[in-house]
C-alpha cells in the first residue's frame, strides 16, 4: 500500500482530474545533444547537483541513456490551462503529487488499439463478483474479481492489505514536499499540503516563458527542499477552430479532421463519444505536433460505442511539455513502504482546447451535411436520398400521392396482395371490370363499368381493400374511398 498521494483540485474539476492522471503517467524527456537532455543545477540545499532534463519525448520506463530507470521517488507538478475553441478566457488548473517509489514506470489502464488510436477498455467479469469484491483488470488486462479493502477505518486512517485477503487499517502518513512556491508564473501560486488549488481564470504559465518551483521540504516523510526550473509549453490553438468544423466533418463517414498551429510539444487528441443507444466511450490519439494535423479514424470513433450511431462528440486537443529534474533528496520513513533516497520531479505544462458537438435530434438522420427528419422530408423520405415523385409528399416515412400510390399498388400485385390479384385475374367478371376501370377519368365511367360487370365487384373490391388497408396504407392515404 503506497502512502497517501496528495492531488490538487482546480477551477474545472472534470478537466483537472483527467489531466492529472494523464500527465502523471506520461512524464517526458527530450533528446538533445548526446545524452538526451540538458543539465542544470537547482539552487536549493536539498537539490545540490541535481540534473534537469527538458523536453517532450515520452520517457517510458527507461532513462535518457536507454538503460532502465533506477528506483526513485516521484514528484509530479502540473500547471495547465484550458480554453474553449470559440474563444474566451483560460481556466487554470494546478496539481501536485509525490509518491515514495515508482515500480515499472508504465502507464495504467488497459486499451484496445484501432488504427493507431487507443480506446479505454472496461473490465467485464461475466456473472459478476461477490459482495466484497469488484471487477478489475489484472496485470495482463484480464478481467478478474478483486477483493475490496473494506475495513472500517477512522478519519485519520486508510485501509490496506497487510496480507492477501486481509484488509486492515493504518494511520495515514503523508508524503509531500512541504510548501510549494511558484516563481515566474502569470498568476501567484503558493500551495501547502494537500496542495488544493482554486482559480477561475488566467493561466499558471507563460508560453515559452521560464519559471521555477521552490519546495520548502516535507515536515515528515517526503522530499527534502528543492528548486526546479521549467519552461512553459506553447498554447494550443486549432486552425480552423474546432467550433468551425461542419456536421459532416464530425458525424459523417470520413475521419474527423483536427488542425492546429504546429509546435514542438507532445500533442494528444481525445474524443469522447456518445452513441444513439446511450452508450459512451473515449478515443485517445497521439499526434505529431510539427505536422499540425491529424485525422481521427472513423473506425475508432465507432468502435468506442460498439458500432452505434453517434449522437454527441466532444473533441479535446492538448499540448504538453515536461521538464524533469533528477537526483533530488528524500527523507523520512513510512510504515510498510519503501522510501527511495533519490527523487525525481516532473513539471508538466499543459494547454488544452476543446469543443462539444451535438448530433442529430431524436428522429433525425444525418444526410449529407444536414440533420434531416426522414419521416417528413420529401427529398429524404424514409431514408437519406429517397426522394418522392413530383407532386407527392412524405408522410410518416413513406411517399404519399397518386404516383406513389399507383407504384405501390403495382408492386403489391406480386407482393402482399398477390393472392387476391390472382383470384381477380382468374375470374372473367373481375378481370373485365379491372380492364374497364383502367382508362376511366370520371365517376360516370366508373359507374358504367360497375353496371356492366357487377358480378365482379366484390372480388375486385378485395384487391382494393388489400392495397388501401394493408399493403399501401401510407402511400394511398386520402386517395382510397
Amino acid at each position: 500500500m503506497a502512502a497517501a498521494t496528495l492531488l490538487g483540485a482546480c477551477g474545472d474539476s472534470s478537466s483537472g482530474s483527467g489531466e492529472t492522471t494523464e500527465s502523471g503517467t506520461a512524464a517526458t524527456e527530450a533528446s538533445a545533444g548526446t545524452d538526451g537532455g540538458s543539465d542544470s543545477s537547482a539552487a536549493s540545499a536539498g537539490s545540490e547537483g541535481s540534473q534537469t532534463d527538458s523536453g517532450t519525448g515520452d520517457s517510458g520506463d527507461t532513462s535518457d541513456t536507454g538503460e532502465p530507470d533506477e528506483p526513485h521517488a516521484q514528484g509530479t507538478i502540473i500547471l495547465g490551462e484550458s480554453h474553449p475553441a470559440g474563444g474566451g478566457s483560460s481556466v487554470p488548473f494546478v496539481a501536485a503529487s509525490f509518491v515514495p517509489n515508482v515500480e515499472g514506470g508504465g502507464a495504467g489502464g488497459c486499451w484496445e488499439t484501432v488504427q493507431g488510436c487507443k480506446i479505454a477498455l472496461t473490465p467485464d467479469c461475466g456473472d459478476g463478483c461477490n459482495a466484497d469484491e469488484y471487477c478489475a483488470f489484472d496485470d495482463s488486462c484480464g478481467s478478474t474479481c478483486a477483493r475490496l479493502c473494506d475495513a472500517s477505518c477512522g478519519a485519520d486512517e486508510v485501509c490496506y492489505f497487510p496480507a492477501p485477503d486481509s484488509p486492515a487499517c493504518k494511520k495515514i502518513e503523508p508524503f509531500d514536499a512541504g510548501a510549494l512556491t511558484f516563481l515566474g508564473t502569470p498568476i501567484p501560486i503558493n500551495l501547502f499540503p494537500p496542495y488544493a488549488f482554486s482559480g477561475d481564470s488566467g493561466t499558471p504559465f507563460s508560453p515559452g516563458g521560464a519559471g521555477s518551483v521552490q519546495a520548502s521540504g516535507a515536515t515528515a516523510a517526503g522530499f527534502a527542499s528543492f528548486e526546479v526550473a521549467f519552461t512553459g509549453t506553447q498554447f494550443i490553438q486549432t486552425s480552423p477552430s474546432l467550433d468551425k468544423l461542419g456536421i459532416g466533418d464530425v458525424f459523417g463517414d470520413g475521419p474527423l479532421p483536427v488542425r492546429w498551429q504546429a509546435g514542438d510539444g507532445e500533442v494528444e487528441i481525445t474524443v469522447s463519444v456518445t452513441g444513439d443507444d446511450f452508450s459512451s466511450g473515449q478515443v485517445t490519439c497521439e499526434a505529431d505536433d510539427a505536422s499540425g494535423s491529424f485525422d481521427v479514424p472513423r473506425a475508432a470513433l465507432l468502435a468506442a460505442v460498439d458500432g452505434a450511431g453517434l449522437s454527441g462528440v466532444s473533441v479535446s486537443i492538448r499540448r504538453a511539455r515536461t521538464d524533469r529534474t533528477k537526483h533530488l533528496m528524500t527523507k523520512g520513513e513510512l510504515t510498510g513502504v519503501t522510501v527511495e533516497p533519490e527523487g525525481w520531479v516532473d513539471v508538466v505544462t499543459i494547454s488544452t482546447e476543446s469543443h462539444t458537438f451535438m448530433g442529430c435530434q431524436p428522429g433525425e438522420s444525418f444526410c449529407g451535411d444536414s440533420c434531416i427528419d426522414t419521416q417528413w422530408d420529401d427529398d429524404n423520405c424514409g431514408g437519406c436520398g429517397e426522394s418522392c415523385p413530383n407532386g407527392d409528399s412524405c408522410n410518416d416515412g413513406a411517399c404519399n400521392g397518386v404516383d406513389s400510390c399507383n407504384a405501390c399498388a403495382e408492386d403489391s400485385a406480386t407482393g402482399d396482395c398477390k393472392a387476391v390479384n390472382d383470384a381477380c385475374a382468374a375470374d372473367p367478371q373481375c378481370a373485365a371490370l379491372d380492364a374497364c376501370l383502367i382508362p376511366c377519368q370520371t365517376q360516370d365511367c366508373v359507374q358504367e363499368c360497375a353496371n356492366m360487370y357487377s358480378d365482379g365487384i366484390d372480388l375486385y373490391n378485395e384487391t382494393v381493400y388489400c392495397i388501401c388497408e394493408d399493403a399501401c396504407v401510407l402511400e394511398c392515404a386520402g386517395l382510397c374511398s
